[in-house]
């Protein structure tokens, strides 16, 4: 006979956590890596609808402020980014399976691969909505 499930088992399934993306090296046991939420808080914030280069380079500046001792630098970036992703950019990443990323240069070739020309797009359709003819000059001058 089928188990019986109540209604709020039905329309409120349990959530189970799913893996990171990030394949993040393990630090061994004497090590501890904690975040605290001022540097959560100085980190770049990234749409997707801002330039992706320059977010990138934004986020570098932050991180290399940040010292963890015995820590690689790979972990403490892969560590860092998803609270930098917000709204649909977060949604990216989390169609990765887990694992997935197993480094930062991974990350950097993906990221720049979906939002580089994204950006760009973006750069240039505000450059031609925002064109302007001064001087009653011919267009075909500016051009």
């Amino acid at each position: 006979m089928a188990q019986e499930r109540s209604l709020s088992d039905i329309f409120y399934p349990p959530r189970t956590a799913l893996s990171s993306c990030f394949s993040i090296l393990d630090l061994g046991p004497n090590v501890t890596f904690e975040l605290r939420p001022q540097y959560t808080q100085m980190l770049p914030k990234f749409t997707g609808l801002e330039d992706a280069y320059s977010f990138l380079r934004e986020f570098e500046e932050v991180y290399f402020m940040m010292h963890f001792r015995n820590i690689p630098i790979d972990v403490v970036r892969m560590k860092l980014i998803p609270f930098a992703l917000k709204d649909c950019t977060k949604r990216w990443m989390y169609g990765f399976d887990a694992n997935y990323i197993t480094s930062w240069n991974d990350f950097v070739g993906l990221f720049l691969g979906k939002y580089f020309l994204n950006a760009k797009t973006i750069k240039l359709r505000n450059e031609i909505n925002q064109f302007v003819q001064l001087d009653r000059r011919i267009i075909l001058e500016i051009l």
